[in-house]
């Protein structure tokens, strides 16, 4: 499992396989409907998003998306998006995976792309790369 500490994850433990199963399921789905630019939504459709994590509750009723813009257009744009086409992305979802019920589903900024720069750029300082080339 991911190390997310800064989100509020569904999945408080270890996740079984049902639930690892169903992760990969949807999020071939969702791939596969932003792809197609199936959302009928402008902003989702228009531009390319990397879904980079699915979590999914327990009991099976709840998942998370979480997702990266490849570009730097506003993140409100594409939480906005997802939100009005949240029924249609589940509807799509309903016809490619069979499950006895779809979950309710909501859409997060990954916003740890953020600590894996802080991490580059400290790797980048001069004073680092002294002390790595002693």
């Amino acid at each position: 499992k991911k190390n997310m500490s800064n989100k509020n994850l569904l999945n408080k433990g270890i996740i079984s396989q049902r639930q690892m199963r169903v992760q990969e399921l949807l999020r071939s789905a969702i791939n596969e409907i932003l792809q197609r630019g199936e959302t009928q939504d402008r902003v989702l459709d228009d531009n390319p998003i990397t879904i980079t994590y699915v979590d999914v509750s327990p009991d099976l009723k709840n998942a998370k998306f979480l997702f990266i813009p490849m570009n730097n257009t506003n993140i409100r744009d594409f939480i906005e998006g997802f939100n009005l086409a949240k029924k249609r992305i589940r509807k799509k979802i309903a016809e490619r995976i069979k499950l006895k019920f779809v979950p309710e589903i909501s859409f997060h900024y990954d916003d740890s792309i953020k600590d894996v720069e802080k991490i580059e750029k400290i790797f980048a300082s001069e004073k680092v790369f002294k002390d790595i080339n002693k």
